[in-house]
């Protein structure tokens, strides 16, 4: 899988305008504990994006091969457990934003039902989550796991589904109680991945632990303009 230019400048432009928000809006909390929440969010945000971007068709193969930047090496490959992961940190990030405009921690921010079905559906694309989950369940959980995975995976599908069809349906600014509703949602798909993760044998589970945490790190370096390919390589998992 490569990591294209146009899939950073995404995950770029969406952080910075979630922490633009978030930082004239906090006024009330710590700066460490503000620039602590944001770094963390920043990974979770780029998720979305670079588990595996799809970009625009282009006219001309040239033009196809201007986005190939030789700074930017080519991303992960993807791997069930760690696709499992990140989405669920996506989930986790989503709620965090919705709560925290709802308690009104963000002030004259808000979220559109229009935002939550086309976020829902660039993840389910991107992500192709329910293939991760299944390859995960088939190959790696042991067999006595297999039938409450399979159960975990089913629910988190239809929670992820429900969150994009209840969104479509509302043509309005949301509502508090709705702001509460889709958190909660989001909440569910975070718990049941989480579930999922831990049917996972210690081993696997620890590997996976581990690939989350060294791309976690990369995309931060991306993010941040502090990659240096000569010193910190590319991106594998063994």
């Amino acid at each position: 899988m490569t990591m294209k230019l146009l899939s950073y400048i995404a995950a770029v432009l969406l952080f910075l305008t979630t922490a633009a928000a978030w930082t004239a809006s906090s006024e009330r909390a710590s700066i460490s504990t503000r620039r602590s929440w944001l770094c963390k969010s920043a990974a979770a945000v780029a998720a979305t994006v670079a588990l595996q971007p799809v970009l625009p068709a282009l006219a001309e193969e040239e033009d196809q091969v201007a986005y190939n930047n030789p700074n930017i090496p080519a991303g992960p490959e993807e791997k069930s457990g760690l696709v499992v992961l990140r989405v669920a940190e996506v989930a986790q990030f989503q709620e965090k934003i919705l709560r925290a405009i709802l308690n009104g921690e963000i002030k004259d921010v808000i979220v559109t039902p229009q935002q939550l079905v086309f976020g829902t559906q660039i993840l389910l694309r991107n992500s192709n989550v329910s293939g991760n989950m299944k390859m995960m369940i088939d190959d790696e959980i042991p067999r006595s796991r297999q039938r409450e995975a399979r159960i975990r995976a089913a629910n988190t599908m239809n929670v992820l589904q429900k969150i994009s069809s209840n969104a479509a349906k509302i043509e309005r600014e949301m509502s508090p109680a709705e702001y509460e509703e889709f958190a909660n949602l989001y909440r569910l798909v975070r718990v049941e991945l989480n579930g999922l993760y831990e049917l996972l044998a210690e081993k696997e589970r620890d590997k996976y632990y581990g690939y989350f945490v060294a791309v976690t790190d990369y995309e931060k370096k991306i993010a941040e303009g502090v990659y240096n390919p000569d010193l910190d390589g590319v991106l594998k998992f063994d």
